[in-house]
């Protein structure tokens, strides 16, 4: 191979290693995009799934909810089951624009769903805003994607601290 082939070769090599994967490239490596999948992904690999979604309502009605506490970390998966048993996932309003939390089986933590501009990426995104519904929860934003049919990825955001601070991902799960 000629080394000029073979020099522009590597840098394409390399710069594709730097660059984020798509969520193509991500089914690729992760198989289907799932929860088990999104369990196994590290924080630059959500963030890209995140990114490649798109803005849709939530249906009305339960969605199954996951927490994923420590993306990339192996412990991540096991730190995610106990978390289930805590949070449940969120019950969206017959209107769609309202949403509770599930605790422990019941309703709490109610907040107002609307779409807005995501504070991770400006693009448009489906916000959770807890601001005047919870005095517990009031310093946290959810943003939720989709990102394959009913499936959706979360970030919730800490607006106690300035900027706001990305503080955990989810993933709701609804059933056609």
């Amino acid at each position: 191979m000629p080394m000029r082939r073979r020099t522009l070769l590597l840098s394409v090599l390399a710069v594709s290693a730097l660059v984020p994967p798509t969520a193509a490239r991500a089914q690729r490596a992760f198989g289907p995009l799932d929860v088990a999948a999104l369990l196994r992904m590290d924080e630059v690999q959500l963030q890209s799934i995140y990114r490649g979604g798109t803005v849709a309502g939530l249906p009305a009605g339960r969605t199954r909810g996951t927490v994923l506490p420590a993306p990339g970390a192996r412990r991540n998966a096991a730190m995610s089951a106990a978390a289930r048993l805590v949070w449940q996932g969120k019950e969206v309003g017959p209107a769609g624009t309202t949403a509770v939390n599930r605790f422990f089986g019941v309703r709490t933590v109610a907040g107002r769903l609307y779409q807005g501009v995501s504070w991770l990426d400006g693009g448009p995104t489906l916000v959770l805003d807890y601001s005047g519904s919870s005095r517990v929860y009031a310093n946290k934003r959810d943003e939720i994607r989709l990102i394959a049919p009913g499936l959706y990825l979360g970030v919730m955001h800490d607006r106690a601290t300035n900027p706001p601070t990305l503080d955990t991902y989810f993933v709701l799960e609804t059933t056609p």
